[in-house]
């Protein structure tokens, strides 16, 4: 069969014209049509650039708020259940993003350098979550500042001090005869004055159910006079258990304290004097609200 050369070839010519006609238009169209705006990127957080962040502290191994800058957060205890330090802010204003320049190294409103790390490279309106351990939150802590105490506590029942030392422990001058009220235990403690010396005298009841450090109950087991050389012993069952732990802040003599935890099978507790973000793993939801670049 033969072909049909001149209609073949009359084809090859549109589909020429086709092909320059399609180029000629891409041409004039890239040419002559407005150009489309390229596709918004948000900003992203860098070194130098004021950001401000709304976030949630939280401890991994309980689920409890410690800190946050949400008003609807710290409101909420049903679902944001609160640690033993978490403190409410008062006054307007209070509940607001968190403000500070990607990079800084302390200085007020400068935060840990974890967190920075974790907000750095953070688009604008990103919201995310992140865990710091504690050598990248508020560090291990010192371990002079945790103690472990016996649940059976020995307690002297006289104790002699100067007046500075008095006045020191029990807020105010001593003066022999008086009666005043041990802040760490509650009960009554009589007062002697020699000179400059001062005997006390702690004077709690057999069976009384006290209050310790204003925060957990105890019960007087026994008073020994004689005991210690005459000093005197008390023994104290402290009432502690698993559900006290890291419930509360409490405070004595030597400062503000948790208890860390509580033993029952070695009649123990742990108390610390740290802060309660310092040794800890931290957990935070961050939402990055402004950034404002920094001039490079």
């Amino acid at each position: 069969m033969l072909r049909d050369r001149q209609g073949l070839g009359w084809l090859f010519k549109v589909i020429a014209l086709l092909i320059i006609g399609g180029l000629y238009a891409g041409v004039a169209a890239a040419v002559l049509l407005p150009r489309l705006p390229a596709p918004y990127a948000p900003p992203i957080a860098e070194s130098g650039d004021v950001v401000e962040v709304d976030y949630r502290g939280w401890f991994p191994d309980n689920w409890r708020t410690f800190d946050t800058s949400i008003v609807a957060v710290a409101n909420d205890n049903a679902t944001f259940q609160k640690a033993a330090s978490f403190q409410y802010r008062t006054g307007s204003g209070q509940y607001e993003p968190l403000t500070f320049t990607l990079g800084c190294r302390g200085g007020s409103g400068c935060t840990i350098v974890g967190f920075q790390n974790a907000v750095r490279g953070r688009h604008l309106g990103e919201s995310f979550s992140v865990t710091l351990p504690p050598k990248d939150a508020y560090g291990l802590g010192d371990p002079n500042k945790i103690l472990v105490r016996t649940l059976l506590e020995e307690v002297v029942v006289t104790e002699t001090m100067n007046a500075t030392t008095f006045q020191q422990r029990y807020g105010t001058q001593a003066i022999d005869g008086s009666v005043v009220t041990d802040t760490a235990w509650g009960w009554n403690v009589t007062v002697h004055v020699s000179g400059n010396l001062v005997t006390i005298r702690n004077s709690p009841v057999v069976g009384a159910v006290i209050t310790v450090a204003g925060k957990w109950r105890a019960r007087v087991v026994t008073v020994d006079d004689f005991a210690d050389e005459g000093r005197g012993i008390i023994r104290v069952q402290h009432l502690l258990t698993s559900a006290d732990v890291r419930r509360f802040v409490a405070s004595d003599r030597s400062g503000n304290f948790l208890v860390d935890s509580v033993d029952a099978v070695a009649r123990t507790f742990t108390v610390n004097y740290n802060p309660e973000v310092v040794g800890k793993t931290l957990a935070f939801d961050i939402t990055v609200r402004t950034i404002h670049k920094a001039k490079r």
